[in-house]
């Protein structure tokens, strides 16, 4: 929303305006409004307004006094709109050589008035997304060189990040949960922040991908040092609504200058890398506990993954979730670090993918378990992480069961491995028997017990989910489908095809593509 400074030396004419328009219809605010050119000066230095709508005649310093001294003092000059009456022309013109943008004459008409103010807001609006942009490559310049790297600001540098260098400042990191973001979302971000805390001019900056850094000055920040955290949850809240998307965020230390802003940045990302200090994503402010956990780097314990991968290969579901809440427990109470938790889920995933293999025979064999690192990657909560974890070590031992099953049973679990690797082949019963040296009734009844389906519909099923793969994925005509997964007429995989999935080939294709 754009702000507004109304500058009139008569109050009634001040709150008329006020009154007169609808000015949240429109999309301003009025953030103040003063009566010289004097009080006007300083109100529009602190509240940095987009528009300055001041009379022309007043007390102390005129308007055409007030215009230049803005010019000379503030860091971005509003836009001017210039209240007259018919006998100013000579202040008129001055005030065109000042760039005034727009006049208004007395008495004041609504229409006008509302007019003026909606055909200002693109032209406000497209020169803000030209400063943020280039505002972007001159905050990332600073973040690495100075925050980062820590070489020496100049004054006017200084100025920028910390504002009063005397006074505190808090580093916070803002990590976007949720993909995709816009081309435009550290312009979203920082309007959204700006916005909240009611000031334009906030040092904010990406790092990472989908993670931006911003610095919090003292006068932005509740006076109470406890009230920040809930000042932070605040300010997710209305982060999240205007960017329609879950964040987390982590917060250094409050401290005083440069050498401050260096150690809330510092706390700023040890706080991000303990984030599994709490099952939720309530912003997380650094803290002694946080300090404890990073100064000790206590690695998680290797006995945690014998003990969970024990009780998943004997499939004991209740077994295997009070592993997984021991793991929780563990994780939280030791503060272990992101990456910790990560290796942890990388030797658990690796582990079991060998043993998996180990039972299969087969280190080609499709995995049926998702990637738990790529879970991980998902920016999940450590209870959202839990509820996964707790999915795919329960998956696991269903799978593991399974194959153990299967490896018991021999020779039939090599029988199958082979149909599902030569199902494109010319296979029959007979043949496959006489490969494993089995007498093909017993094979066909030996398969039927151990799957609970005969082998020709074993076979067929096979043969059609190959070939759904094949029209979801290729432009193969029909009949090069048909011979691609073992059919030896392309009217039979038709005919076979429609009874198992109640259309044609063609069909389904077309039911995808649309």
């Amino acid at each position: 929303m754009n702000r507004i400074v109304i500058v009139d030396d008569e109050q009634f004419v001040r709150k008329g305006i006020i009154a007169l328009v609808d000015w949240e219809k429109i999309n301003y605010h009025v953030v103040g409004e003063a009566s010289n050119g004097e009080d006007a000066l300083e109100l529009i230095l602190n509240e940095k307004p987009d528009v300055v709508l001041t009379d022309i005649r007043m007390p102390v310093f005129d308007g055409l006094k007030l215009i230049k001294k803005v010019k000379e003092l503030a860091i971005k000059v509003p836009k001017f709109i210039i209240i007259s009456g018919y006998n100013d022309f000579e202040y008129a013109q001055r005030a065109v050589r000042l760039s005034v943008t727009d006049f208004i004459l007395k008495p004041i008409d609504k229409d006008e008035l509302e007019e003026t103010f909606m055909n200002l807001a693109p032209i406000i609006e497209r020169e803000y997304l030209e400063e943020r942009a280039n505002q972007r490559f001159v905050n990332f310049s600073l973040y690495q060189r100075i925050i980062a790297e820590g070489n020496e600001p100049t004054t006017q540098e200084l100025a920028v990040l910390t504002g009063d260098i005397d006074k505190r400042n808090c580093y916070l990191i803002i990590d976007i949960r949720e993909n995709p973001l816009s081309d435009k979302a550290d312009e979203q971000i920082s309007r959204a922040i700006s916005d909240f805390i009611g000031d334009p001019y906030v040092f904010l900056h990406p790092f990472e991908h989908d993670h931006f850094g911003v610095i919090l000055q003292e006068k932005h920040l509740p006076q109470n040092i406890n009230e920040v955290t809930w000042f932070l949850s605040r300010l997710k809240s209305h982060l999240e609504k205007e960017l329609g998307n879950q964040v987390f965020l982590f917060a250094g230390e409050v401290e005083a200058g440069l050498s401050g802003l260096l150690k809330s940045y510092q706390t700023a990302l040890v706080t991000s890398e303990r984030r599994y200090i709490q099952l939720d994503d309530h912003p997380l402010m650094y803290n002694d506990t946080i300090a404890k956990n990073h100064e000790e780097n206590k690695p998680l314990d290797d006995q945690l993954i014998t003990e969970l991968i024990e009780k998943i290969e004997e499939n004991k579901p209740k077994e295997i979730r009070k592993q997984v809440d021991k793991w929780v427990d563990e994780v939280l109470k030791s503060g272990t670090s992101v990456d910790s938790v990560k290796m942890f889920l990388f030797q658990l995933e690796k582990k079991l993918e060998s043993t998996i293999h180990q039972l299969s025979g087969d280190e080609d064999a499709e995995n049926e378990l998702e990637s738990l690192v790529a879970i991980f990657e998902q920016r999940k909560t450590l209870g959202e992480l839990k509820q996964d974890l707790e999915v795919y070590v329960l998956k696991a031992g269903e799978v593991i069961c399974k194959l153990s099953k299967e490896r018991y049973n021999g020779d039939i679990y090599k029988v199958k491995r082979y149909i599902n690797k030569h199902y494109h082949e010319n296979l029959t019963l007979k043949k496959i028997a006489g490969k494993f040296f089995m007498n093909p009734v017993y094979l066909g009844q030996l398969f039927k017990k151990t799957y609970g389906i005969y082998f020709k519909d074993y076979l067929l099923e096979i043969r059609i989910e190959k070939a759904k793969q094949i029209l979801r994925q290729t432009d193969m005509r029909i009949y090069e489908v048909a011979e691609q997964v073992g059919f030896g007429s392309p009217d039979y995989f038709v005919t076979q095809f429609e009874k198992m999935e109640g259309s044609t080939p063609s069909k389904y294709r077309q039911r995808i593509i649309n």
